[in-house]
């Protein structure tokens, strides 16, 4: 999921920006490189939630969306 889409009526620029940085630093973080991994569009979903409750801070919503990623693969991997 690319946040940098001019057709997104539900966003502005600076807001897809926004998000687009704090997605490239998860994505860094985690060392997910390829654009069809599924856990680039869950981070990508972390994003944007961090996002729609207000935090507009970019390493605060990029940690906040590794954390759950992180969260979620260890709990993938009890099952």
């Amino acid at each position: 999921m690319v946040f940098l889409n001019n057709d997104n009526p539900n966003y502005s620029k600076a807001d897809g920006e926004l998000m687009q940085r704090a997605l490239d630093i998860a994505a860094e973080r985690l060392s997910i490189t390829d654009e069809t991994d599924d856990e680039l569009s869950t981070l990508a979903r972390f994003v944007r939630a961090a996002f729609i409750i207000g935090n507009r801070d970019v390493e605060s919503m990029a940690k906040f969306a590794v954390k759950a990623v992180l969260v979620r693969r260890k709990s993938r991997s009890k099952d």
